[in-house]
């Protein structure tokens, strides 16, 4: 574990938050968060996503970030069960 995570561990565990930690490989940027299409063709240089499937046009990183606050663990890990209060959210990509 590295010592960006250590401090944001601690700094949680203080607050009483959640953090969740998403796989590397989850698809965040790649996920229409309006309805769950996956674009596997989307390049890291595409800065805007656009849904073939419903239209939508969002921002990438803004598209990432409401998956990944809507985005729960299949399974509870010790991560997750730090505390008691809304999460933050840990990309590890």
């Amino acid at each position: 574990m590295g010592e960006l995570s250590r401090h944001l561990l601690y700094k949680a565990r203080w607050h009483g938050v959640e953090v969740r930690v998403a796989n590397r490989f989850f698809p965040s940027s790649k996920t229409c968060s309006g309805r769950g299409e996956i674009r596997n063709d989307l390049d890291l240089s595409t800065r805007t996503y656009v849904c073939g499937a419903c239209g939508l046009v969002i921002d990438r990183d803004v598209n990432a970030a409401i998956n990944l606050a809507r985005w729960r663990p299949e399974e509870p890990s010790a991560v997750a069960l730090l505390a008691l209060t809304p999460a933050l959210l840990l990309s590890t990509a």
